[in-house]
């Protein structure tokens, strides 16, 4: 039997054969379209070229593409687990045509590749056409010799396909896999896909991409038709290997198994057994023992499947946040290590099983050997946050189930609901079982109001749109120059002569553009530095004989750098010979900073350790920004001895070189490759001496002594696994040591520090004075205060625990440990009892009530809190045994003592 990773390579190995270009898959985080939360196909990356816009250097194409549907459009993340065939992560094999074979060898590759290549016997195949498209089922008929009768006519909804409103579109074939009667109910295969049985699966999808539609139904056909085809792995995987069910193939298989080792003695087949049992006996899938089991291989479904979404998403860069893809990425490792909990509280099953996984699939999906510890990590760090809110939730469901018996409500809100499915992690069936058992209700309706709130905040970021007129006039005005790029001279030299190729007013090419205009400008060749790798684009000036103009950014498209200009004086036109001079001092400062970061970026690896990556930079002529993969603060220390190792760098006066190479010779040579950045088959290679050789377009300095200084300035939180370092580097650093020195100069001398001191010493020991002060004054006020003057004015009531005491103390003091301190002065007075007592405050004043704990079962002081804070328009809560709050109106004290004295002493 074919494993998974053979019919893998045997699709890539049949389509390269067959003069395709074999192309790896694009990362899971699209790069540059905000239309996509994720990748979910694998036509993502040629978009633009199905769409024109960015030429290939082939016309064929093979890939293996990962993709994740968990969030948007498509979401079925619910039903993950819980049927034969959603997931979160999957795999789409694809061929793809842009403007070379069509319809009839699209459907001869497919065909042949399923027959013969993977042996598929053809009486288990069926195919589906568009409705009209008699083109397609005549090549199925003439061609293949699939019967007439096993080929069925669709309409839109199932066989057209379309990229937007407006662009490409064109009907589409489908092969279905015939898994057996024993998982349908209706006996015609037409009607049962038709229906959407389990019984005839989609295999294979082939897209032909025929028309151009300029508004809904107004088509004209493209000049060079194309084909995008898609076979989900998966679905592939089970039917050759004779699986209905996805999680069943070798696919799953030793991930599940991992996960079975920590709770159960039983085996994986032993699962499957059950189940399959459950499909024919209705009597047995009611047993007890046997739903527990059921449950169980759901959630250990459940398991494997986000292992695998959360593993490729960590590595590709996403990390749990509480908005866009983080916040997906997060919902999906919460439901994991939620049905992990419910497996066993003794064991970790989401980063077992994804070492797992990545094991399985690194030798295919390199990325996730180099980010292992980095992907393991940010698996336990939001797996310990997580399980300790989801104890929280299950006591703060606990807690409103008896407040609305309490309040005689049997009905649980549609926000409790969301708050608890969405921060601790409770689905709705659960909170409804759980209320179900104390006879109450949950508002489903309201949950789903909150679900839909969430997941437009989920994609608030990622809204789909067209391609806007502006963008796609930029993509089709450097594509017009791809073939000549822009000649970079700016690692050389500062200033050029050069001839303007092309102008534009942002919408359009211009002849011209005069005083006070704005635009774009493609030169030839150019000294300025086009933003990208973290470094942002240079400004400077471009001169001609008639103009002069200022340059406010770079950036660049397929190697053709876009100038973006505002002209201060004078007409700049087409096709006339300038002068480019790049700002000198923002380039100075800017490659200081840019070639600190390197140094940096290898200080952080040897003082943290080596699961230090980049998750992102910005290097500009002020400072340097660096976020790195890192779960903790970095202490004073670790700052330190970073400082240390760079400015040691720097004074060791090393060269700085540069030299291009292939991508593969550069990583044998130990170069790193900073990750999110997409590197060609020739790459650059910036080495500083023996410590730092890192693959970089950027410009540095020539020598390391030119960085002059460096120094860390703040340190922080970017999210959950992620650190940011701010620093800066030459005059800059310079300037701010000095500043410092001056300031902790003055402040020596103005608080008079001994000499044999530091500051902070001596900071530290006022502080402690300035405690034992307030210390001493809180003990005078309370000693001020006469207990059993207070106590004189004590109430007398019957308890279940026997004669008790009622103490209420108004006071004018605004300190509320004092007020604490005089409140439990009285307790230990009157021993059993409660006690009021109200302080004195500005604009609110502080209140607390502490009650004996023997009083507890019948008074509880979070409770009479509620009610004397609320009667004085303020708020509080706390303990049965103590209570804490705030009022405004003090006006109202009488009002509300008499109201908690009638409730205590009735």
């Amino acid at each position: 039997m074919m494993t998974s990773t053979d019919i893998r390579n045997s699709f890539i190995n049949y389509f390269k054969k067959n003069q395709h270009e074999h192309v790896p898959s694009s990362s899971l985080i699209p790069e540059n379209d905000p239309t996509l939360l994720f990748a979910n196909a694998g036509m993502n990356q040629f978009k633009n070229t199905f769409l024109g816009l960015e030429p290939r250097s082939y016309t064929r194409a093979v890939t293996v593409q990962k993709c994740v549907r968990a969030g948007g459009k498509h979401n079925d993340l619910d039903n993950v687990g819980f049927t034969a065939r959603h997931h979160t992560f999957f795999e789409m094999l694809g061929n793809f045509s842009f403007g070379d074979y069509f319809k009839k060898e699209a459907i001869r590759l497919a065909w042949n590749f399923l027959t013969n290549e993977l042996q598929i016997p053809k009486d288990k195949l069926y195919v589906t056409v568009f409705e009209t498209d008699d083109e397609a089922a005549e090549i199925w008929h003439q061609q293949e010799g699939v019967p007439k009768d096993r080929i069925f006519r669709f309409g839109e909804k199932d066989n057209f396909w379309r990229m937007g409103d407006v662009g490409p579109c064109g009907p589409c074939s489908e092969i279905f896999f015939d898994h057996g009667p024993q998982y349908g109910t209706i006996a015609d295969p037409y009607k049962s896909i038709a229906a959407g049985e389990d019984r005839y699966i989609e295999i294979w999808n082939l897209v032909f991409m025929q028309f151009y539609e300029e508004a809904p139904g107004k088509r004209t056909s493209l000049p060079k038709p194309s084909v995008d085809t898609g076979a989900g792995f998966e679905r592939l995987v089970a039917a050759v290997q004779g699986r209905h069910n996805n999680y069943k193939t070798d696919i799953f298989k030793a991930i599940m198994e991992k996960g079975l080792s920590f709770f159960s003695s039983q085996s994986l087949e032993y699962f499957h057994g059950i189940e399959d049992r459950c499909l024919g006996d209705k009597e047995f899938a009611g047993q007890a023992d046997t739903k527990q089991a059921l449950e169980q291989l759901s959630a250990l479904r459940v398991l494997a499947d986000h292992c695998r979404a959360v593993s490729f998403l960590i590595a590709d860069g996403a990390l749990p946040s509480n908005e866009g893809r983080g916040y997906v990425l997060r919902r999906i490792m919460r439901r994991a290590i939620r049905y992990g909990r419910k497996l066993s509280t003794q064991h970790s099953f989401l980063s077992a099983m994804s070492e797992v996984l990545i094991a399985q699939m690194s030798e295919f999906y390199p990325e996730l050997t180099t980010r292992k510890s980095h992907i393991l990590s940010t698996i336990r760090d939001e797996e310990a946050r997580f399980l300790q809110t989801l104890d929280n939730g299950t006591q703060i469901l606990t807690d409103e189930i008896k407040k609305l018996k309490s309040q005689n409500k049997n009905i649980i809100s549609g926000e409790t609901l969301f708050k608890l499915y969405d921060t601790y992690g409770f689905p709705l069936d659960l909170t409804a079982l759980m209320a179900a058992e104390e006879g109450l209700q949950v508002d489903e309706a309201a949950f789903e109001k909150q679900m839909q709130a969430a997941k437009e905040k989920a994609k608030a970021s990622w809204k789909g749109k067209s391609l806007q007129t502006d963008e796609k006039h930029l993509i089709e005005l450097s594509q017009k120059f791809s073939k000549t790029p822009t000649k970079f001279v700016g690692y050389d030299s500062l200033e050029s002569s050069a001839y303007v190729l092309a102008l534009s007013d942002g919408t359009q090419e211009v002849d011209s553009l005069s005083t006070g205009q704005t635009g774009l400008l493609i030169l030839d060749q150019t000294p300025f530095y086009a933003e990208g790798g973290g470094q942002v684009g240079d400004h400077g000036a471009i001169r001609s004989e008639k103009s002069e103009v200022r340059v406010l950014n770079c950036t660049k498209h397929a190697d053709v750098f876009l100038h973006q200009i505002e002209v201060v004086s004078g007409q700049l036109k087409n096709r006339e010979q300038v002068t480019a001079a790049v700002e000198a001092s923002e380039r100075r400062q800017t490659t200081s900073n840019h070639s600190a970061t390197h140094l940096m970026h290898k200080a952080l690896r040897v003082v943290l350790g080596d699961h230090v990556s980049q998750a992102g930079s910005l290097v500009d002529s002020t400072r340097t920004r660096f976020d790195f993969t890192h779960n903790k603060p970095l202490s004073s220390e670790e700052i330190r001895k970073i400082e240390e190792l760079v400015n040691d760098e720097i004074a060791k006066a090393n060269p700085v070189s540069a030299e291009v190479m292939p991508h593969k010779e550069a990583l044998d040579k130990g170069a790193m490759a900073l990750f999110g950045e997409k590197y060609g088959d020739q790459v650059r290679v910036l080495t500083m001496g023996s410590f730092s050789c890192e693959l970089c377009g950027g410009t540095h300095v020539k020598n390391t002594a030119e960085i002059r200084a460096f120094k860390i300035i703040s340190e922080s939180g970017v999210s959950s696994g992620v650190r940011r370092v701010e620093a800066i580097t030459g005059s800059h650093a310079i300037q701010y040591l000095m500043q410092n020195t001056e300031e902790l100069l003055a402040a020596r001398q103005l608080t008079g520090v001994p000499a044999d001191k530091t500051l902070s010493q001596w900071a530290e020991e006022r502080r402690n004075e300035i405690k034992d002060l307030h210390k001493q004054i809180k003990k005078a006020q309370s000693n001020q205060i006469n207990i059993d003057d207070l106590l004189k004015a004590a109430q007398t009531f019957n308890t279940a625990a026997g004669q008790a005491q009622l103490v209420f103390a108004d006071l004018p003091i605004d300190d509320r440990d004092v007020l604490s301190q005089i409140s439990d002065q009285l307790k230990n007075k009157i021993q059993k009892g409660v006690v009021i007592t109200v302080g004195t405050g500005d604009a609110s004043h502080p209140v607390i009530i502490s009650v004996s704990k023997d009083l507890n079962p019948q008074l509880k002081a979070g409770d009479l809190l509620k009610d004397f804070a609320q009667a004085m328009g303020g708020k509080g809560g706390g303990r049965p045994d103590f209570a804490q709050g705030a009022v405004p109106d003090r006006s109202k004290l009488s009002q509300a003592y008499d109201l908690i004295s009638k409730k205590i002493l009735q």
